[in-house]
Parts: structure tokens; sequence; C-alpha cells
């Protein structure tokens, strides 16, 4: 009968402890990993049209690749005017008045960088100035996420 006892409250301490133990290290990574960038805050709706047109730069850019390295310029230049000009057209100006200017500049670059790119593959210009161009416009995606984050308002 000792011996059950004992075994019961060793056992109810040890779940005391990994409860402690659990619950500090789910915490741990939310306080040490503080998000810097600066935060552009949008309503659910706009946050998520924005990152659709992220994900379909994404998309492009895997098009592109897939067309060059499957010589297929027809769909590598299909790829890049996705997301050029055309595809920015019809942002809400909600979103506009809501984003650095930055930001925007960023975008409107990022989006004329695509359609000159899709220009190039027509053209049918070097595969090697053009995976060069496309670097050149990865790296403003990359720039981007960098120094801005997308959050919704609450």
């Amino acid at each position: 009968m000792k011996s059950t006892s004992i075994g019961i409250v060793a056992g109810i301490m040890g779940t005391l402890v990994l409860a402690v133990f659990n619950s500090s290290f789910a915490a741990e990574p939310h306080e040490l990993s503080a998000d810097t960038r600066q935060r552009v805050v949008l309503a659910h709706a706009q946050r998520h049209m924005m990152l659709a047109e992220m994900r379909g730069m994404l998309a492009s850019v895997g098009g592109i690749l897939q067309g060059l390295t499957t010589g297929d310029p027809a769909a590598a230049e299909k790829a890049a005017r996705a997301s050029g000009m055309a595809g920015s057209a019809d942002m809400d100006p909600h979103i506009k008045g809501r984003l650095p200017q930055q930001f925007m500049d960023w975008a409107m670059r990022t989006h004329r960088g695509f359609d000159s790119l899709a220009d190039r593959i027509k053209a049918g210009g070097n595969q090697t100035d053009i995976i060069r161009e496309l670097a050149t416009l990865t790296g403003n995606c990359v720039a981007c996420h960098a120094i801005y984050r997308l959050d919704e308002t609450r």
C-alpha cells in the first residue's frame, strides 16, 4: 500500500515537473525571437490579398526557372508576365494607402522587372542575363521581407 501511494505521488510530481518544463519551453521561442521588422497593419482580407500576390510572384519565379530549364521560353515568358504590371493594376486603393512608400517603390520596381524579364525572354535573351535579372528581382523580395512584415488589425 505504501509503495502504491509513493508511486502515485511520484507520478503526480513527475507530471507537474513536465508540465512546468513544457510550458516554459513553449513560451521561450516567442520571447527570444522578437521580430524587429516594420509592421504593416492591414485588415484580414487585405493581408491575404497581399500574401496571395506574393505567392503569385514566387509561382512566377518557379515558372520562369521551369521554362528556362526545359527549353520552353514561351512558358518562362508567360510566368514572368503573370507578375508584371498588369497583375498589380487591380490593387485595392485602401491597401496602397496603408503601405509604406519604400514598400510600394520596391513592389512597383519588382512588377516592372517581371515585365522587363518577360520582354528579354521573348526577345531570345541570353539565359545567363535572364537568370541575373531574375536574381535581382528575387533580391527585391528578400530585401522587402527582411524589412517589413504584414500583420492583421485586431
